[in-house]
């Protein structure tokens, strides 16, 4: 719609429409609601969406008329949100229906797994969102309906709504629709902010036993998070127990101080930042770490966490062991050696800058080469066989970037490496019939609910349980080539702790770094290969 009111090739109504600021929402362009029958008191049209609203001559309103306006506006979405919640509980119930009808068998979180990911994929939202969402509706349509009226009518916002949900946990059902009631009525001209802290205060002192049973719940869903952001950086969150959660931020807080009072002059925020990096990354800086030891403070260092690969071993007696992680950086030989500054690539964040790559490479224990086409810049494929060789597992890492199912945000890291057409079906082992899945997509692709296809390089077309088709781009696109050339050794990176590093000639080289060497192979089946 723009800004008249306009849909893409219709008009708002005539010119006089456009020129008093008619903007108009079509739920179904091109249908008129009219009455069929002479009983019916109001308009009646075909089932579903349909029907118009207008919001006319929005510029001549007073500020009176335009609060009542923003009013009716946020009483038309939390009507919408309702709508939303009972369609949401109708497509599961189409999902539950249809796979016990197809299966003869009754199993229904996989039909409520399936109905999931298929309002995700028409909403545009992640899996666990659209599982969320769903879920909250189901409650809303059994036992919250009075919720549901609630939220219907405007007296409520959705996030109103789902503390409700929240709180009538482990409420005994007997109990369920009073203290329902009690909640609904704490409501009213309360921000959410405001009405989850009662509506909590409510529960804990009507059912305090209910606060033992939900913080047990609660620590079984502990857990340590990645957030990429902007310029460089990312946030990492752990969701963990309260008090520890509070003691480990005491912690820091007091070692930024102690810092700041030796005359460190980075902020709190920054202080606490760089020790909690500098211990994450290996140094345990007690007594035995002092003199020169260049990671004895965290006032005599950066923030910057060391790039994985590192050796395993101790640098100095307050050293511990560093584990030996995996990070995937894709950098042109050209940008390597200080011939240009074009980003690299990190796998799982995105373009880095060129210094930030090069340091990383110093600091590599081992180099793959790889090769790009001169002209179009797009990776060459590596080799073909069943099993997937580990230089092509590092390319499908890079060009992936995470699970392939549509709205899936699973690093490829953690998610396993698919043939699209069936080995056993003749699929053969080339990037242009691999892609990563999370176990559970892999297992939704294997078991035939959802379809794929590679209909060029990278590129994956899904077809839903429901005949929609989704298709999803990979992050860096690879290109087939009959075979590839031969690498040749390059010039040893300019830096005193450089490895050696053997990379195809320029101009087309680039160079997944810091990958460590493997025990063994996974992907190699022997005789008996999966049937994916």
């Amino acid at each position: 719609m723009d800004q008249n009111g306009s849909f893409p090739g219709e008009t708002a109504g005539n010119g006089n429409a456009a020129k008093c600021g008619l903007s108009v929402y079509a739920a179904a362009p091109g249908t008129v609601p009219a009455p069929t029958a002479p009983e019916c008191s109001g308009p009646v049209s075909q089932d579903g969406l349909t029907g118009s609203l207008a919001l006319q001559n929005l510029q001549s309103l007073n500020q009176d008329e335009a609060a009542t306006v923003l009013s009716r506006l946020d009483h038309l979405i939390r009507w919408a949100q309702a709508q939303q919640a009972k369609t949401l509980t109708r497509i599961h119930t189409q999902f539950r229906t249809e796979y016990h009808q197809d299966t003869a068998t009754l199993d229904p979180a996989m039909a409520f797994s399936l109905a999931a990911e298929e309002a995700a994929a028409i909403l545009h939202i992640p899996t666990n969102t659209a599982m969320m969402l769903m879920s909250e509706a189901g409650t809303l349509c059994t036992t919250h309906t009075p919720t549901l009226h609630a939220l219907e009518t405007g007296n409520i916002s959705y996030a109103h709504a789902q503390t409700v949900i929240d709180q009538c946990q482990n409420i005994p059902a007997k109990e369920l629709p009073s203290f329902q009631t009690q909640l609904l009525d704490l409501a009213p001209e309360q921000t959410h902010t405001q009405f989850r802290v009662r509506a909590r205060r409510l529960r804990e002192n009507t059912y305090p036993e209910t606060i033992v049973v939900r913080q047990r719940s609660a620590f079984e869903q502990r857990r340590v998070a990645l957030q990429p952001d902007c310029d460089g950086m990312s946030w990492l969150s752990a969701l963990l127990p309260a008090e520890k959660a509070q003691a480990f931020f005491t912690r820091l807080s007091l070692a930024a101080r102690g810092e700041q009072a030796h005359g460190d002059p980075r902020t709190v925020d920054q202080l606490r930042t760089d020790i909690l990096t500098d211990l994450l990354d290996g140094g345990n800086h007690g007594a035995t770490c002092e003199g020169d030891c260049p990671r004895a403070s965290a006032g005599k260092r950066s923030g910057a966490g060391r790039s994985g690969g590192s050796k395993t071993g101790t640098g100095c007696g307050g050293h511990g062991s560093r584990a030996r992680t995996e990070i995937l950086v894709l950098i042109s030989a050209e940008t390597l050696l200080g011939a240009d500054d074009q980003p690299a690539e990190l796998h799982g964040y995105g373009p880095i800058s060129p210094e930030t790559a090069r340091r990383m490479a110093r600091e590599a224990a081992k180099w793959t080469p790889v090769e790009r086409n001169p002209d179009t810049e797009e990776v060459l494929r590596v080799g073909k066989r069943r099993k997937v060789p580990d230089g092509l597992k590092q390319l499908l890492r890079v060009r992936d970037g995470t699970c392939r199912f549509p709205g899936c945000r699973t690093n490829a890291v953690i998610s396993e490496i698919d043939h699209t057409k069936p080995w056993a079906q003749g699929g053969v082992t080339d990037h242009d019939n691999l892609e990563h899945l999370c176990r559970r997509h892999h297992m939704f692709k294997t078991k035939g609910f959802w379809k794929a296809c590679q209909p060029s390089p990278g590129i994956i077309e899904w077809t839903s349980p429901g005949g929609r088709k989704y298709r999803t781009e990979p992050r860096l696109a690879l290109t087939q080539d009959t075979e590839p050339a031969p690498p040749v050794p390059a010039p040893p990176v300019p830096a005193p702790s450089a490895p050696a590093v053997a990379a195809p000639a320029p101009p087309i080289p680039t160079v997944p770094a810091l990958a460590p060497p493997d025990a063994g192979d996974p992907d190699d089946y022997g005789d008996d290969p999966p049937p994916f």
